[in-house]
């Protein structure tokens, strides 16, 4: 309750009564400023019924979301606090999928070989990085080794040129299957950039965020 009153001092707290409520987990999904330190912060909350045998009409069991007033608290250091009462909301709805721009499919087998072998190295189920990567090209690996990736799909923006042609570049989206050593399996894509130089394709970068997030229809 202390820590309640730090963080929302004016805003009155649930009572629960006879049939608590237990949070089971809480986070953040989206954050619209409203004016000079002021936010609307929407959260997801996972709630469960903390007493039992507790009917399912009256049951608060799911997930719900809440919008919540934010101030600054004019302190100077960033700090903020729940200027009022949250607002329950409705979920976010799903919006409409935009169309992909990787529609052409690889014809170039030099180049859907590259794809398939670099990220077979790169997600750590076989063969060294570097030998897909163009001169000055460095990537990090993550930390998790696969024991077996499947690549499913390749495609491309476009029909890129040939590998014999210096210069040449290809941007690429791969959908894959990484098994780890417990045999799980974990759908993954990659948006990759590649170029041709002596008569190869390399790796030249790799996408992050909402670039590597549009994915084709299959």
């Amino acid at each position: 309750m202390a820590q309640l009153r730090l963080l929302a001092p004016g805003v009155q707290a649930p009572k629960w009564g006879r049939r608590p409520v237990a949070v089971l987990q809480v986070a953040a999904l989206r954050t619209e400023r409203q004016g000079s330190g002021v936010w609307a912060v929407t959260v997801a909350a996972r709630l469960a019924d903390a007493a039992v045998g507790v009917p399912g009409d009256e049951s608060v069991r799911g997930l719900r979301f809440f919008t919540v007033p934010v101030t600054e608290t004019g302190s100077g250091d960033g700090r903020a606090y729940a200027a009022g009462a949250p607002m329950e909301a409705a979920g976010p709805q799903a919006g409409r999928e935009p169309a992909s721009p990787y529609t052409a499919r690889i014809e170039d087998s030099a180049l859907a070989d590259t794809v398939v072998g670099f990220l077979s190295a790169f997600l750590g189920a076989g063969g060294a990085v570097e030998r897909y990567l163009a001169p000055g090209t460095v990537l990090a690996r993550p930390e998790a080794r696969f024991a077996q990736v499947e690549t499913l799909q390749v495609l491309s923006q476009g029909r890129p040129g040939g590998a014999g042609q210096d210069g040449a570049t290809a941007r690429v989206h791969a959908a894959v299957t990484a098994t780890d050593v417990a045999g799980r399996t974990w759908p993954m894509a990659y948006v990759l950039t590649l170029t041709a130089r002596d008569g190869r394709w390399e790796i030249a970068s790799l996408a992050t965020g909402l670039a590597a997030s549009a994915a084709p229809r299959s």
